[in-house]
């Protein structure tokens, strides 16, 4: 479906014939003849073998019945001779559809991205098998009807040694509230391998295959290390390789962090769909023109469920990936990300610093400028300040669908400026950066000019401004290296190590 997506892998391993049963069992070889035993003072009747009603009653080779007597295979009680099709009654997995045929819609391109190797998830079972397979996506994905309401009968699409499969998948163990839990939906990627295991016609677990893609980012913060240089630091980590992807860092079902917000360094998923796509990369439609809405090609989630949750980072997603791992030291636990408009409110109801409602353009008043650290949330976005030009410009860390140099809404995570024009100091600073430091991106999008009325209005009850508390006993965050009074040059110099 997608553009990123290349050729389907058709290395997948086929199910070897050899490790079932066939239809047709072979007979075992008759054993050789043997002296007949003497005879002992038994009674008569036990002169002649007893007739077996059973075969687990059987004792010993020479009391095997004809081979004309013997009992078709699927009676057998030996299980070494249980015929496999004729016990379970169903076919393996490569040779079915739920539906009872493939379906009709082309199968998708895969996407050259690799997964991380070893993850697997789901329980396993005494009938379960397993099939390696290349994940499509949800069966009639964007259509009418797929949507969040509908979600846990949602079929998916499989290529397996070649050919379009769909199955049902497991979708996990419901909280108090009675919502499932898609512990598989949740680690299912488009363009992937994947080792599927079956019990019966669905999927209860997957493990994915091959080596995650290797990146070290341009500047790299310390898991759980409290400073505020850190927190900064761990924040550019993605910069310049994550694309914006509405719902991205939010969970499959969009209701809390994703897998990759609540793990320890940058995604290498996020590194691989960046490196998948170009400049004319939308995240949802085409020259930004609703008339173009396409709702079956679109990354964005038109059916209010995050189907591609792994690709790339929202502005919520992004911040609250960069506080987990600037404050945590371990992978899987509560995540942060929240709704943009009161994420700064409930970073200080934490306890980790103050928030204030009052949000202004900085006028050079004390109080107005925006310091180091801080993050606003904004109607609808939120963002992290790396402190205010004497311009009165601020320089900031967000996830954004800036537009690229061939008008493309794409964008991501960047540094930006908030002025009022491109002269300011606060954009010259983030276009020499991001020309400097991520060229990659810089070829396809400009440094963003974001505008003031924009950046600086709070008229959310709950939207406003954080700031981190450094000096008080147990502060989750220090400033030992007085980044709080810097101006944003001096920070990015003291980040990027110049």
């Amino acid at each position: 479906m997608k553009v990123f997506i290349e050729e389907l892998n058709k290395n997948c391993r086929k199910e070897s014939e050899d490790e079932v049963e066939t239809e047709e069992q072979k007979e075992p070889e008759k054993p050789e003849e043997t002296e007949k035993p003497e005879e002992t003072e038994k009674p008569e009747e036990t002169e002649k073998p007893k007739e077996q009603k059973d075969p687990k009653d059987w004792k010993d080779p020479k009391d095997w019945k004809e081979p004309k007597d013997w009992k078709e295979p699927k009676d057998w009680k030996d299980p070494w001779n249980w015929n496999w099709k004729d016990l379970w009654g169903w076919k393996a997995p490569t040779d079915q559809t739920v539906s009872g045929e493939n379906a009709n819609s082309e199968a998708k391109p895969a996407n050259p991205a690799r997964a991380a190797a070893g993850t697997n998830t789901g329980a396993s079972s005494k009938s379960a098998v397993t099939v390696e397979a290349v994940y499509l996506g949800v069966k009639d994905y964007g259509t009418e009807g797929i949507d969040k309401d509908h979600k846990d009968s949602f079929l998916y699409r499989f290529e397996v040694e070649g050919t379009e499969k769909i199955y049902k998948i497991d979708n996990g163990a419901k909280d108090a509230e009675g919502n499932y839990a898609y512990p598989i939906q949740n680690l299912l990627k488009e363009g992937y391998r994947y080792r599927l295991t079956f019990d019966n016609d669905t999927v209860i677990a997957v493990e994915e295959l091959d080596a995650p893609l290797a990146f070290s980012p341009v500047v790299q913060g310390t898991p759980g290390e409290g400073t505020l240089k850190n927190f900064l630091m761990t924040a550019l980590e993605p910069v310049g390789t994550t694309l914006y992807i509405y719902g991205g860092g939010w969970d499959w079902q969009d209701l809390g962090s994703a897998v990759q917000a609540k793990t320890l360094g940058v995604s290498s998923d996020w590194v691989q769909f960046f490196e998948s796509q170009d400049e004319n990369f939308t995240y949802k439609e085409k020259d930004g023109d609703e008339a173009k809405k396409d709702p079956v090609n679109s990354y964005y989630p038109y059916g209010e469920y995050n189907e591609y949750y792994y690709a790339g980072l929202d502005c919520s997603g992004y911040v609250g990936w960069a506080v987990y791992n600037a404050i945590e030291t371990e992978n899987g636990l509560e995540g942060y990300a929240s709704g943009a408009t009161g994420m700064a409110k409930k970073l200080a109801d934490q306890g980790w610093g103050t928030w204030t409602h009052d949000l202004k353009a900085p006028d050079g008043n004390d109080g107005s400028e925006m310091k180091p650290g801080d993050i606003i949330s904004i109607d609808g976005h939120v963002w992290i300040s790396l402190g205010t030009c004497e311009d009165g410009s601020v320089l900031i860390l967000h996830s954004t669908p800036s537009m690229s140099r061939t008008g493309q809404p794409g964008g991501g995570v960047q540094i930006s400026a908030v002025g009022t024009s491109e002269d300011c100091e606060a954009y010259q600073l983030a276009d020499a950066y991001m020309s400097k430091y991520y060229p990659a991106w810089y070829e396809r999008y400009p440094a963003y000019l974001c505008d003031p009325a924009r950046y600086f209005t709070a008229e959310n009850e709950n939207a406003g401004r954080f700031t981190w508390d450094t000096e008080s006993d147990g502060a989750v965050l220090g400033d030992p290296d007085g980044l709080k009074d810097m101006e944003p040059a001096e920070v990015l110099e003291a980040v990027f190590g110049e």
